[in-house]
């Protein structure tokens, strides 16, 4: 804040009344009670032995009308202080906006002021340098140009390998943020499998433990056995794929639980890898259709068979013998 400005603000701030604390104020420096007054009096003249004053209708008529006189008169001034002070706050505004428009045009002064420095400042330097080839022959001025044409194109190289540089900063730098998202998502999978290990720590039972091991054994010995290679299933459809592994000349038992081969004197022979693609019905998960790939037999019958019957395990355990009588 300037000194005018304080200035202004110190003159605004003088001026401010409050009019109903002014007015009170005023009042009661003029207003009086004659009644306690006249109870003064009384009492002074009794001490004195002095005779009080006779008040009468008359003087007290005439001192309520003195008071309302008074009164009237206090109105008056009040409301030409009120009428004082909007015409000093209207001066005040005015005051003030003249300093602000004066502060700006000192602004735009010191900025017009330092244009034309800055201006004059140029054309002393283009006057030097008019002044230094103002004497250049015609060969000067074609080697000033060819060495400028040199600069330029090595500016121009130079922007061109900033550039090259600044596209293969912003490569790096999304190969980063894709390497930085897929580890933040491989952190988050990687925590909750912590967490989820720790919470199955916490759950472990030992008997369970060797229940699970016992049947993950049970159930390779019964793939080795019936000769199970792989079994797997779709996700977003009911197709059902299996793999069996046929020794040619080795025995079949047929049992309730699938087909036993014997590998008795077959260890020289090259096994048969059979596919089984079989297909349900989505919603009945009845047996709709099945294929039989690498099978060295008709199998037709038999898939007709199990699809009247909708029994899976008859299609493989048959399937699974006529094979082995195919390759004896």
């Amino acid at each position: 804040m300037t000194r005018d400005s304080f200035a202004i603000h110190q003159l605004r701030s003088r001026y401010t009344f409050n009019k109903e604390t002014k007015s009170a104020d005023l009042f009661e420096k003029y207003k009086f009670n004659y009644i306690e007054q006249d109870t003064k009096e009384k009492f002074l003249k009794e001490i004195l032995q002095d005779s009080p004053p006779e008040i009468t209708l008359a003087s007290n008529n005439e001192l309520e009308a003195k008071n309302a006189e008074n009164k009237r008169l206090l109105d008056e001034k009040a409301l030409a202080i009120e009428q004082l002070n909007r015409e000093v706050m209207e001066t005040v505004d005015a005051v003030c906006k003249e300093n602000d428009k004066l502060e700006e045009d000192v602004v735009n002064v010191t900025r017009l002021l330092r244009e034309m420095q800055d201006m004059e400042a140029e054309m002393a330097m283009l006057k030097s340098v008019e002044d230094k080839y103002s004497g250049m022959t015609v060969e000067d001025a074609q080697i000033l140009l060819e060495e400028q044409t040199q600069s330029l194109y090595k500016v121009n190289q130079e922007m061109e390998e900033v550039e090259a540089s600044i596209q293969d900063l912003k490569w790096k730098e999304s190969q980063l943020i894709e390497s930085n998202q897929k580890l933040a998502h491989q952190s988050i999978q990687a925590e909750a499998q912590a967490k989820e290990a720790i919470r199955l720590s916490s759950m472990r039972r030992p008997e369970l433990e060797t229940a699970y091991k016992e049947c993950l054994a049970a159930t390779k010995q019964y793939q080795e056995g019936v000769g199970l290679e792989s079994i797997q299933i779709l996700d977003d459809s009911s197709t059902l794929f299996l793999e069996y592994k046929v020794i040619p000349g080795a025995a079949t038992i047929h049992s309730l639980l699938g087909t036993q081969t014997s590998g008795k004197g077959t260890r020289s022979r090259k096994p048969v890898l059979v596919h089984f693609t079989i297909e349900f019905h989505p919603t009945s998960g009845r047996l709709l259709s099945a294929a039989v790939a690498n099978a060295g037999c008709d199998l037709k019958d038999v898939v007709q068979v199990a699809k009247s019957r909708n029994d899976v395990s008859f299609l493989v355990s048959e399937a699974l013998d006529r094979i082995h009588k195919a390759h004896p």
